[in-house]
């Protein structure tokens, strides 16, 4: 019986000091300096909107970093949460370890167009068919746009604008994504269409890398139809006749490609 309660004291006693250990461990880790995180940044090709540097100086401009922070004050999913709301991020991981590092993932946004709005400001279209501000590390070499065109509100998304048939008839950043989209998915496009022009009418006018032409396209209807037609044309019709005759290509019609020449 003795031996049983002796037993049964030690065991008591042990989980006691597991658990003053235990809670000093704890304590220590939650008073322990994180400092600084590891930022890893993963882009698309070279585009490089932003740098470990800028995100981490954000951070520490709204106090959620800084070199004096210990585990306590660390806000991980507010951090998150603010990394996510940032314009030229598509998504952002933030987590830690038990060692006390921390350490955020970002997955920085892809351009396709760069829109010169009218009221003389500029930003980018994702291919995600969101708009991004302008970055002073990088310049994305993309499709131009410009004429009647004025797109300011990074927090306007395409699908938005698809899902609701008010926003469909007075908006045009959703066309836009489509024609842009589709040139920049096809190799041959992206490398022979550099610019695009919407006119007084909102239709679309593309300019392209060789000769002196105007694409009229017309509005964002049928545009896989458009562009064979005109891929068709420039393998069969306009090398035989020369680039310099013409003005313009009009493609705007079905199952014809109307030219004016010079």
């Amino acid at each position: 019986m003795m031996k049983r309660w002796l037993k049964n004291t030690l065991w008591i006693v042990f989980f006691i000091l597991v658990g003053v250990m235990m809670s000093f461990v704890d304590n220590s880790h939650d008073e322990r300096i994180v400092g600084v995180p590891l930022v890893n940044i993963e882009v698309y090709e070279d585009m490089v909107f932003l740098t470990q540097d800028d995100i981490v100086q954000r951070l520490k401009d709204r106090n959620l970093v800084g070199d004096d922070k210990t585990y306590t004050l660390l806000e991980l999913e507010k951090i998150e949460q603010v990394l996510n709301e940032m314009p030229e991020i598509k998504s952002a991981e933030v987590y830690s370890f038990l060692g006390g590092e921390w350490q955020i993932d970002v997955v920085l946004r892809r351009p396709i167009a760069r829109i010169f709005n009218q009221n003389g400001s500029s930003c980018y279209l994702d291919n995600d068919g969101t708009l991004m501000p302008l970055s002073t590390n990088y310049t994305a070499h993309v499709l131009t746009v410009d004429g009647y065109i004025n797109e300011e509100d990074y927090s306007k998304n395409v699908n938005d604008i698809i899902n609701n048939d008010s926003l469909k008839t007075i908006e045009i950043l959703d066309d836009l994504y489509a024609i842009s989209n589709y040139v920049c998915l096809d190799k041959s496009l992206s490398a022979q269409i550099t610019h695009i022009h919407i006119n007084e009418y909102k239709e679309f006018e593309l300019i392209p890398r060789v000769g002196d032409q105007r694409i009229m396209f017309g509005k964002a209807e049928l545009i896989a139809g458009k562009f064979k037609k005109l891929e068709y044309f420039y393998s069969e019709g306009i090398n035989r006749v020369g680039w310099e005759n013409y003005d313009t290509i009009n493609i705007m019609y079905k199952s014809q490609v109307v030219c004016s020449k010079r």
